[in-house]
Formats: C-alpha cells, structure tokens, sequence
C-alpha cells in the first residue's frame, strides 16, 4: 500500500460521507450505499480509472495508479461505505432524537421503559432535539455538546462489533477463501476490471471489450429512457420491475399467492451469471418452495386470511429462519473445526502468513476480548450479563448467514425477517426477557440489524478477498481498513448532523427520520404493554429450520448429486428473493446454457457481457443522481 493510495481512498471516503447523508436523505432517490456492492464505490472507482488514471497514461505512465493502488482504495471506500448512511449513522442519530422529540406525543414511553435508559445512552436537551426536526434557526449553531456523550458511547459499541469482525474474518479467511474456495462474486467485478493491465486505464482490454460495452450500453440507454419517460411521456419506458403476477387470483387456494410479483434487475442478472449454477439455482428454488407451502398451507386449511386454529405462517417462517441461521453458524464451525485448530497451533509456532495483520491466535483472543467487551456494554446500558451475552452471540450468528450469503450467493440484497426480539419471545417470552434487557436490545437491534442490507462484515469479507488476490499483506490491509473506519466515523458524525439541522429531519427521508425512533420505541411498548408468553410453534419451527438446514448443508457437502446449496434456505421466505428471484433464475439459466452448449470457452467469452449489464445498470443509477442533483429533483428511484 503506497501513500498516495492512502490519501486517495481517505479522500473517496470523505466524499462518501458527504454525498450519502445528502443523497438518503434530502434526494431521496438511489442510494449510493444501498447494498453490498455500493454503487457510490463502484462510480468513484470507475472515475479514477477511466478519468484520473487515462489522463496519468497520456501524460507520464508511471504517473498512473497501479492495480493494486486501485484495489486499496476501492477496499477503503468498500469497508467504510455504510457507515455515513443507514450502516450506522443516518438511523443511529434519529433514535436517538427521536426518543427526545417524540416522547411528548407518546406518555407511555416514560412511564413504561424511561427509567431503564441510561442518560449517556441519548442526547436529552430539548431545544436541541426540536431543532434537529425543525431544522436550525437563523443565527444558531450546530448543538455539538449535546451529542458528544451519547455518539461516543454508540461509537464504542459499533467498535467493538468491528473488532470482532475484523478478528473473525482473519480466523475464517484461508477456510472462506483458500480450503472452500469460496467465489465472492460482488469482488470478482473489481478483480475483473482491472484485470489484465498493471495501470488500468481506458486503454485496458476490459474497456476495449465490445460484448462489455453492448451489455453496458443496452442497460443504460433503457435507463436512460426509463428516466426521461418520468418527465416526458412520449419516450418508452418498458417495465421490468413489480410486474403483477397473483392480483387476479383471488379464487381460493390460489389467493394464497396474491402478492406475488415479477422483477428483472440487469446488475443482478449478471452477478447471477458469475456465481456457480447451483447457487444461482437455489435462490429461486427455495423461494418457489416456500411459495408451494404457502399454497400448501392454504389448502389443507391450516391459515386462512391470517391465522385460523393456532397456525401463524409469519411465525413459523420467521422461527424456521432463526433455527437455519444458528444451524449454518454452528456447521461452518464443526466442520472446519480440525483445519482452524491447525492453522491457530501453526501460527503460534511457526511463521506468521504475511497476509494475515498479525497472528491468527491473537485475532482468537481480538475476538473474544471484542465479544467480552460488547456484552460489557450491554451491561453498562441496563442489561443482565446472560441476556447480554446472548444477544451478542445472535449478533454474530445473523452475521455469520447474511456474510454467507454474500460470499457464496454474491446477493447484494441480504435479508433475514426476523429481529432478535421474535427469538427471545419464542423461548422466554417478553416477561423472561424483562424491561431492563428489552430497552437497550431494541435502540441496539433498530441501528445494526434491521438494515441487513448494509451490514458491515460482508464488505469487510469482500475486501479480504480482494487483499488475497493481489497479495495485499496483512498489516496494510489493517492499516487501511482502520483509517477508512475512523475517518467515515468522524466525518459521518460531522456531515450526517449537519444534513439533518441544516434541513430538519421532519423534512427529511421519513423512514429514517421518523419511522426509525417510532418502529423502535412504539415496538418495544407494544411488548411491555401485551406481554408475550412463550410460543411453543415458533420454539419447534425454529428446531425445525435448524433440523433441516443441517440435514441440507450434510447433503451439499457429502453427495455430488445433491445441486442446491443451503443458501437459498436463509432466504426462503423474505421480501427480499420475492423481488430478485426472477434475475437470479435468468441468470442461472444463461450460465447453463451457456455451460452446456460452449463450454467453459463460451462462459468466459461471455462473462464481460455480463458484468457490462452490472456496470449499466450503476452507472445509469450514478449519472442521474448527478442530473436530479443539478436540475433539484427528488425521489427519483433507478435501482432497485
């Protein structure tokens, strides 16, 4: 890692957490950090290349950023990307005002878990918070102190959740990458990019490919039409996302699929076309699977409308979600147990791998000091120790899936639809939980789980992948996650409040600004108002899910015969693969055929096309948030 690599990538995360307050919240539109393949990153590399570095080649070529320069700054941008944004940032601060602001209209709340809410957990001056939603007065400044408690306090928990991360992605990173060979799609298009050009530049032969730039082409003109049809009817815009498949059937049983929709996302057709078949494959089977048991369900009368007879389809899926989670955590573990011991004993004695930041014993002992110290916390804020504790480990393990996913499944939309509080409800009920670990656990769960889709360790996993494949050692690869995290923590402190005072948040994104504090504090009301008690189907469902997603992950390992992964099992029953599905089967099916009728020969010459599809596709969604920026248009949504 060269210096100047640093200070650029330093330079594209303090640009990152300028532009992504702005663009969530006051635009409205494609977020620039909405999934794990952030399409901000992926526009400001694409810049550096086609722009900064062509310009370097034309004047002086050893003036150009080499490939793995390039690489370390798109692993800055990458590890920090959420953090501004709803990673952290743009949902922690309105929970936190929110509680304040709110609490007016909302009595119950005092009475109810006021107590339990410690001071230095929330900024409580009033002015302070009625400016945050009204917007600053002329004449005032930015109420800096009020905040400097509460963020502090927060930054140290969402610390120490890095830490163990960071830790865990050294002990898990030569099984991921090296024994399972794990194919990490989202970081294969960088990879792909600058591959085949020491200094990548617009002369590079990705960028002279034509089936690139035909796929490139045909997504972004669509695009581009889609767009302009907005403002002027006249030009076409086809659609291909929500198309209506079940309204019209409204005859029973069939009513059972009456939400079902049709979407078609060309970026996901093509990371669909880089993952292995059986993969891609998975993803619609397991949700066409669960869509034939809600039919199931529906004709043996076991639901209808709702819940009839004691059968709550919601609660069932959501338990059979939890058990699967626990399940794979639990197998990935067990089953790579003898090669992670090997590889710790080997790093204590013998020579430690350069790719590695330090010993890999250490990032054991990181790990647990991060897990002791987190659950440290939720004492400080109320908790007891066991339901501290269990609440980290719940933390990880949902990580642990949703990192899976991405690894394996290359899904830039993760999903799990459950909260911790819907498995501690089901095993203890809300009573065995009790007010003093339900207040803390809920501001907790609503800013780090609740946006799976910009959870931190899948960028983090990607950009180990990255590091292993140019040979980045160890203690640069440290080096420049740690400044990219400081600095996106600092810099979206400063940008994401004054966003929100200089504007008011009530005039802001509402479901980060108002429905982020309501959903977190009304929910936690609604369990302390109508206790739960212990709920014996969602307890089975969830030994059921995690029965059955052992019995998957033996067959995938054990037998050649067996096609599906267990990935598409994690997923089954949520909104998210109800929306991608269809561009994950279109992609599979491409990759087939294309396996089957040319070969191995015929999947490569076809891959740029592919990844043109995913260039288009954000570029398209980049470039108009550059024009509705400069023309002032809002809400204008490309992707997804």
């Amino acid at each position: 890692m060269t210096a100047r690599a640093a200070l650029v990538g330093l330079l594209c995360v303090a640009f990152l957490c300028l532009a992504t307050p702005y663009t969530d919240l006051v635009m409205q539109g494609t977020g620039i950090v909405a999934n794990h393949l952030p399409i901000g990153v992926v526009g400001l590399f694409l810049t550096i290349i086609l722009i900064v570095n062509t310009l370097f080649r034309l004047l002086a070529s050893r003036w150009a950023f080499t490939r793995a320069e390039l690489l370390v700054i798109f692993i800055m941008m990458l590890v920090a990307s959420s953090i501004p944004g709803t990673g952290y940032v743009t949902v922690m601060l309105p929970v936190l005002a929110g509680r304040t602001y709110f609490s007016t209209d909302n009595p119950k709340w005092d009475s109810l878990f006021g107590s339990h809410l410690r001071s230095w957990l929330l900024p409580h001056d009033q002015q302070a918070m009625k400016w945050f939603y009204e917007g600053l007065p002329p004449g005032q400044s930015i109420p800096w102190g009020v905040w400097v408690s509460p963020l502090a306090a927060w930054a140290l928990f969402a610390g120490l959740f890095w830490m163990g991360y960071f830790c865990l992605s050294m002990i898990l990173r030569k099984q991921w990458i090296e024994h399972e060979r794990l194919t990490f799609p989202l970081a294969q298009v960088p990879l792909d990019i600058t591959a085949d050009d020491e200094r990548p530049s617009a002369f590079s032969p990705f960028f002279r490919n034509p089936l690139m730039w035909g796929g490139f082409l045909a997504v972004f003109l669509m695009h581009a039409s889609g767009s302009l049809s907005r403002w002027y009817g006249f030009f076409p815009a086809p659609q291909l996302t929500e198309i209506d498949l079940g309204s019209k059937w409204t005859m029973w049983p069939w009513n059972a699929w009456k939400d079902m929709k049709i979407s078609f996302y060309p970026s996901l057709i093509g990371i669909a076309y880089l993952i292995s078949s059986e993969v891609a494959a998975s993803l619609w089977v397991f949700y066409l699977l669960n869509r034939i048991t809600k039919l199931s369900v529906a004709v043996y009368g076991l639901e209808v409308e709702g819940q009839t007879g004691g059968f709550n389809s919601t609660t069932f899926f959501r338990g059979q979600e939890v058990g699967a989670f626990f399940a794979l955590a639990l197998f990935l573990f067990w089953g790579a147990r003898r090669q992670l011991l090997a590889t710790i004993k080997e790093s204590m004695h013998g020579e430690r791998d350069p790719r590695d930041p330090f010993r890999l014993h250490w990032a054991v002992v990181g790990f647990l000091v991060a897990v002791a110290g987190t659950a440290a916390w939720g004492m400080a804020a109320g908790m007891d120790w066991w339901a501290s504790v269990l609440v980290v480990t719940f933390f990880y393990v949902v990580a642990i899936g949703l990192t899976r996913l991405v690894s394996a499944g290359g899904i830039m939309y993760v999903e799990c639809s459950f909260m911790p509080q819907d498995f501690t409800s089901n095993f203890l009920g809300t009573n065995g939980m009790g007010v003093r670990n339900l207040t803390p656990l809920a501001m907790s769960t609503r800013i780090f789980m609740f946006n799976q889709e910009v959870t931190w360790w899948p960028y983090l996993m990607n950009s180990f992948k990255i590091a292993h494949a140019i040979n980045l050692k160890g203690k640069h690869l440290l080096l420049a996650v740690g400044l990219a995290m400081f600095t996106a923590v600092v810099l979206g402190y400063y940008f994401g409040l004054r966003t929100i005072y200089q504007n008011g948040a009530l005039t802001l994104a509402s479901g980060n600004m108002q429905d982020a504090p309501l959903w977190t504090f009304n929910k936690l009301k609604g369990y302390l108002e109508a206790p739960l008690e212990r709920n014996m189907m969602g307890m089975a469902s969830t030994i059921g899910g995690a029965v059955m997603m052992w019995v998957l992950l033996v067959l995938n390992r054990n037998y050649l015969w067996w096609r599906l992964n267990p990935v598409g099992y994690l997923m089954g029953s949520t909104g998210t693969l109800a929306s991608i599905w269809a561009s994950f089967f279109l992609g599979w099916l491409c990759s087939v055929l294309s396996l089957r009728y040319g070969g191995l020969k015929l999947y490569r010459r076809f891959r740029p096309l592919f990844l043109g599809l995913i260039l288009g596709e954000f570029c398209a969604a980049g470039a108009w948030l550059v024009i509705d920026y400069l023309l002032g248009i809002r809400m204008h949504r490309i992707f997804p």
